[in-house]
């Protein structure tokens, strides 16, 4: 079956401003999206190229077959901007500028020098094979710190292209440009490769896109289940979290323990010190708080100046001493506040993790307020009866 070149040409030209129109409307309703302009600009000079070669004949001007091979490249080359953009944040407008330019002053000089068509057809291939090449390697070189699902089917997409590429490149080399050349491609694997190119656009920009909406999701997940002052999980993570851990086994037999942490006298730090005051002793006191717990404890902003700690793999007396640990920390911390020293305290309560979270948090919780009855600046436990009225 043959397959006609020019309609596959003015195919790649719909499909590509199409693809384009959905990445500039994604951008546009989600202007925080990094790279995704860029893949829709990189869209848009590929489409005009693509529409350029089409459109050439025998005696079109020799500024035409430059522009339009020139804005292919830059259609990938401002891909591997965007995937840079996309994981990093950098603009790196040089990276779609340097490889455009350097296949620029290229492709004129053989061009002027009067090489055959197959050798530019040639370079054009190893042009966009390198660099679809490089965006692969881009988009799967962020997976360990950003380990999105839909990095791999785009870097694949990505790497089709660039195996498509190298095809061309070398039934390029091995063919012979036949006499009354009107268009830029003569070898039998045109059709097709023209073909696949257009399956990877529309594949490699879905997957972009998919990156994208990833991102976005986890990026509001993270805004449902963090506090936002001190970026800490919040109550609702808290609880889910230390739900899951339980039904699944994941914290040992009696293994675990519960902590409620409450600022003493706050009321009077934000009468003292103003409300932003309050919230920079807050930050101070997650900060520190964090630092003196491991990385597998939980902890949490569980509502004003109160905060919730799953410890794992403890008993009641090693929580306790983690407790003291992090009340003496505290203690000797020291806040400033334009200019002025802020010093807090916390109370403390502990209790062991039996079978129910709940439970457990409403004993901690207890002996929380037992620490702030006896004097504050204090760790009591939940084990502990209380003493007997006189």
């Amino acid at each position: 079956m043959s397959i006609d070149v020019l309609t596959i040409y003015l195919l790649n030209f719909v499909i590509a401003f199409a693809m384009a129109g959905l990445c500039f409307f994604s951008w546009y309703h989600n202007r925080d999206i990094l790279g995704l302009r860029g893949w829709a600009t990189s869209l848009v000079l590929g489409a005009m190229g693509t529409l350029e070669l089409s459109l050439r004949t025998n005696s079109s001007p020799l500024y035409m077959v430059i522009m339009a091979n020139s804005l292919i490249v830059a259609g990938y080359s401002t891909v591997w901007m965007s995937v840079r953009r996309f994981n990093s944040g950098e603009r790196g407008i040089r990276l779609a500028v340097i490889p455009t330019a350097l296949f620029v002053v290229l492709f004129s000089a053989i061009l002027l020098d009067g090489i055959d068509v197959n050798k530019r057809v040639a370079l054009c291939s190893l042009a966009i094979a390198i660099l679809s090449s490089l965006a692969a390697w881009e988009v799967m070189r962020a997976r360990i710190t950003e380990p999105l699902s839909s990095r791999l089917p785009t870097a694949l997409a990505l790497l089709l292209m660039a195996f498509s590429m190298v095809v061309r490149l070398v039934f390029s080399l091995l063919s012979d440009a036949p006499e009354g050349e009107t268009t830029p491609f003569y070898d039998p694997t045109q059709g097709i490769t023209l073909f696949i190119n257009t399956i990877c656009v529309v594949s490699m920009t879905l997957g972009f896109l998919l990156m994208a909406n990833e991102r976005l999701r986890h990026h509001y997940e993270k805004l449902a289940s963090t506090d936002q002052l001190t970026h800490l999980p919040n109550r609702r993570f808290f609880l889910e979290e230390a739900e899951r851990l339980a039904s699944r086994g994941a914290l040992g037999m009696s293994r675990a323990c519960v902590l409620m942490i409450d600022l003493d006298h706050f009321t009077n730090v934000n009468r003292t010190f103003g409300h932003a005051g309050g919230d920079q002793a807050l930050v101070a006191f997650a900060r520190l708080a964090r630092e003196q717990l491991r990385p597998d404890d939980l902890i949490a902003r569980y509502g004003g100046e109160e905060f919730c700690v799953l410890l794992r793999d403890v008993d009641e007396p090693e929580a306790l001493r983690v407790a003291e640990r992090l009340r003496a920390a505290i203690a000797d911390l020291s806040v400033d506040i334009d200019g002025r020293p802020l010093r807090i305290t916390t109370s403390i309560g502990v209790a062991t993790l039996r079978k129910d979270l709940q439970d457990a948090m409403r004993r901690a919780d207890v002996a929380l307020y037992r620490a702030k009855d006896r004097g504050r600046n204090r760790v009591e436990s939940a084990e502990e009866p209380p003493a007997a009225a006189a």
